[in-house]
């Protein structure tokens, strides 16, 4: 009887090569691979790329059981934390307020207010309106803190209030001399206005109510809502700062720069940031005689600047024509 025994030794050989490939199949971890963890695992990837805190903590290589439990437990939540943001971009498909050109040589810089109002629903088309302040300008404009009250103010005396969105005047007032700045206080019942030589304040009606004599010639003024504080500061560089709950003088400071050319205030801790002729910045608290802070932003006067509700920034534009952006907790541009 004669054995095939090239044959047999071929299928043994055979039978062998595939038992390894499977052994080593399952082994391997790109093997038989469940496509709902492959596309956790991308979606996590893709997650920790747009809304990722930086790199991940190294668990393994910490001792202390109990912070390495911590850890964890916070390198959880940082993981669930970037798949809710990422699961929440669905929610932000429509933008409102936003113009997209239809082409690559249109400008939406170009668009007019009355080609808006054609685009948009009847109801909303009739929120738009036009003021036509001619004569007695330039004017400044103040909302209150809802954004309902409008309050206007021209350079020649010309007063006026407004609900904007009712179109309705609340009162209107010609003070026959100059008006550098005006400013709502806590709420619409009164504003305050810095007239020729002191500032005065007003009711909602329009009566005069107070008389600042203390603050002289003031060309810029800011209200502190949370300290019920009237800060102004004047041609001579002093900045006063007035309680108008009991109409008592809080401080007056001395900035010894003259004039200022910008003011405003951080909405998050209502230090006062004052631009000068020289093209510094100086930040002012009424607990210090001294600034708390110099920063030389431009190389002539600064002509305005704005600081973001959360403290964080500032801008600040100048004569030199140039606009920075400054990060007030580091100072650095």
């Amino acid at each position: 009887m004669e054995v095939d025994t090239d044959g047999a030794l071929s299928s043994h050989l055979s039978a062998g090569t595939a038992q390894l490939n499977t052994h080593v199949a399952a082994k391997s971890p790109t093997a038989h691979r469940d496509p709902e963890a492959v596309a956790a695992k991308r979606r996590l990837a893709e997650a920790q790329l747009a809304y990722g805190r930086g790199k991940k903590t190294k668990v393994h290589s910490i001792r202390d059981k109990k912070l390495r439990g911590s850890l964890k437990l916070l390198e959880e939540k940082y993981k669930d934390a970037t798949l809710k943001a990422r699961d929440a971009e669905i929610l932000l498909e429509n933008d409102f307020g936003f113009l997209e050109p239809e082409g690559e040589l249109e400008r939406t810089y170009k668009v007019r207010q009355d080609d808006i109002r054609k685009d948009v629903a009847v109801e909303t088309a009739k929120n738009g309106f036009e003021l036509k302040l001619e004569g007695l300008g330039p004017y400044t404009a103040d909302y209150t803190r809802n954004g309902r009250e409008l309050l206007l103010a021209g350079r020649k005396g010309h007063v006026a209030t407004m609900d904007w969105r009712d179109g309705k005047l609340g009162c209107e007032l010609q003070l026959n001399e100059t008006i550098r700045d005006a400013k709502w206080l806590h709420n619409n019942q009164s504003f305050a206005v810095a007239q020729k030589k002191y500032v005065y304040i007003y009711d909602r009606a329009g009566v005069e109510i107070h008389k600042l004599q203390k603050h002289i010639e003031v060309t810029n003024m800011e209200f502190l809502p949370y300290h019920f504080l009237l800060a102004t500061i004047g041609n001579a560089g002093y900045l006063k700062y007035t309680d108008t709950s009991t109409g008592q003088m809080v401080a007056e400071l001395p900035t010894k720069q003259g004039s200022p050319t910008a003011f405003g205030q951080n909405p998050h801790n209502a230090i006062m940031h004052v631009g000068h002729q020289n093209g510094t910045v100086s930040l002012w608290s009424p607990n210090s005689t001294a600034p708390l802070v110099k920063l030389l932003a431009h190389r002539g006067p600064v002509r305005t600047l704005a600081i973001d509700r959360e403290g964080r920034y500032m801008v600040s534009a100048g004569q030199d024509l140039r606009m920075s952006v400054w990060d007030v907790r580091m100072f650095k541009e």
